[in-house]
């Protein structure tokens, strides 16, 4: 498929987007995903231009999320040094900034130490780290999070976090599917999509059979939402979704 084609196909399939962006919110995600499939491909296409490059501020920043069913509160400390206390379960940490490089993490529960990691940050990253999995099976998980959104667009991922959930799709409400495949642990790309009000489901992967409702969810302009899925299927705490934003 050619450069041209590819321009082509992107404009016709944001204008489909737009049309069915209020009537039909399955259909607006499946043509705007391929507008910006083939708009993708138009950029590769075209010869970088140079720029100059933004200076450094030489820094990355960490959030902690509390993902792990069962487990009480603790403490976080991020190279010997306490940053966060007392930070519950499905509660997320502000950012705090961070050296790019090796940092140790320890997670405390009434003075025990549950886990301890290593986060090899890059400079101007910006990280989460989630405590995640069983007491007897606890991981610390990181991601990497990107808040930057094309003006007055926003964009969408999904993380499975769930220790005793298969791998699952999440999809429109009876419609089709929009992240596919994430086992445990996993995290989807971002989707861009056109701020919109909308219902997902959660299913089991390659099924129809629905694990969790999420309805309603509101995408804002310019803002970067991850769908974290947390807790248990077969036991409690139940599974339930929590939203970062960015």
């Amino acid at each position: 498929m050619g450069h041209d084609e590819n321009y082509f196909l992107a404009g016709q399939y944001q204008l489909l987007a737009d049309y069915y962006k209020y009537s039909d919110s399955q259909k607006h995600i499946y043509f705007y995903s391929m507008h910006i499939y083939h708009l993708q491909k138009w950029v590769s296409t075209m010869k970088p231009v140079p720029t100059r490059e933004a200076p450094s501020n030489n820094r990355s920043q960490l959030r902690i999320l509390h993902a792990a069913p069962g487990i009480m509160a603790v403490d976080v400390l991020v190279n010997n040094n306490p940053v966060w206390k007392d930070l519950r379960y499905t509660n997320s940490s502000r950012y705090v900034d961070i050296k790019p490089t090796n940092n140790q993490i320890e997670v405390i529960q009434n003075g025990q130490k549950l886990i301890t990691g290593t986060l090899q940050a890059n400079t101007d990253m910006n990280y989460t780290i989630a405590i995640a999995g069983t007491k007897d099976k606890l991981q610390l998980i990181p991601i990497v999070d990107d808040s930057t959104v094309p003006q007055s667009e926003s964009k969408l991922r999904f993380w499975h976090l769930s220790p005793d959930a298969p791998s699952v799709d999440i999809a429109v409400k009876k419609g089709d599917i929009v992240f596919s495949d994430i086992a445990y642990g996993g995290i989807s790309d971002y989707l861009g999509l056109t701020p919109m009000t909308v219902d997902l489901e959660i299913r089991v992967a390659g099924t129809k059979d629905i694990v969790l409702h999420l309805n309603r969810v509101s995408l804002k302009p310019d803002v970067a939402y991850t769908i974290v899925a947390v807790g248990l299927v077969k036991n409690s705490p139940s599974l339930e979704a929590i939203f970062l934003a960015p």
